[in-house]
């Protein structure tokens, strides 16, 4: 079921780089995904709304292909994935970053390597922001937004053609969040990837997303509404204090309020 904002605009066709059909996932017996299909273009950035436990962070595994327990397919330009898809790039929540590896290294591993390999780890760090000489830290000298951008150039270091990102700037303060949503639209405009994004936050998702996917749970006791994915219209990068959206904040606050009673 497509529902579309008041303030959406019609999109231009796009040949799907990303084809996620899930028919079904559980956990022993809990349903968790059901009846999902959601496909990515080139460029496109899609949000992931909804309560606790609906399936978004599972969602991502299985996009990655970290989890192959389910029914149902994940494609990559036509090509069905049967593992970890090198064509991804996951970015977690915390950095993650391995404490006994210096910075370039982290962004690199595990293809350590001289030469090409640490000259691309570099331009990375100078891509998000940071500078060349930072790749010789250790990672318990980084602030929490130093660390979070060398796990987006981490992310980044297989030229991925999708970035699957869960969370990635709830653990970092205001100022800092808003610089790394940001660094997210540039990335994506400059390397066409795809990216799809968890969160929690209504603005950041419509800041950041051209769609916005309301994800139910699966297998609930009372009839609710399908999925259903919002066009939030207008081109990127927007202004954040733009009214114009109002309407749509208010439509995705209702239904979290909805699905989480």
């Amino acid at each position: 079921m497509m529902a579309t904002s008041p303030t959406s605009t019609p999109r231009e066709p796009h040949a799907p780089l990303v084809d996620i059909d899930i028919r079904h996932k559980h956990y022993g017996e809990r349903p968790i995904l059901d009846s999902l299909r959601l496909t990515l273009a080139p460029g496109e950035i899609v949000a992931l709304l909804g309560p606790s436990g609906c399936g978004k962070s599972t969602l991502l595994r299985i996009a990655a292909g970290l989890d192959r327990d389910y029914a149902g397919t994940v494609s990559y330009n036509g090509e069905v994935q049967r593992g970890p898809s090198p064509l991804a790039g996951v970015i977690f929540q915390e950095p993650r970053l391995l404490p006994w590896l210096r910075v370039a290294d982290n962004v690199c591993f595990p293809q350590r390597a001289r030469g090409d390999t640490r000259n691309h780890a570099r331009s990375l760090l100078e891509e998000v922001g940071l500078r060349a000489e930072d790749g010789a830290l250790w990672p318990k000298h980084l602030s929490g937004g130093m660390a979070q951008r060398v796990a987006i150039a981490r992310g980044l270091f297989t030229q991925p053609q999708l970035l699957l990102l869960d969370e990635p700037f709830s653990a970092v303060d205001a100022m800092t969040r808003m610089r790394l949503q940001d660094l997210l639209l540039a990335i994506v405009d400059a390397h066409r990837t795809a990216a799809l994004v968890v969160t929690h936050d209504i603005d950041e998702a419509v800041h950041l997303a051209d769609r916005i996917v309301l994800l139910e749970p699966a297998g609930g006791a009372r009839a609710r509404p399908a999925n259903r994915i919002f066009e939030v219209g207008g081109a990127r990068p927007r202004r954040r204090e733009d009214a114009g959206r109002s309407v749509l904040r208010r439509i995705l606050l209702e239904g979290l309020e909805t699905l989480a009673r």
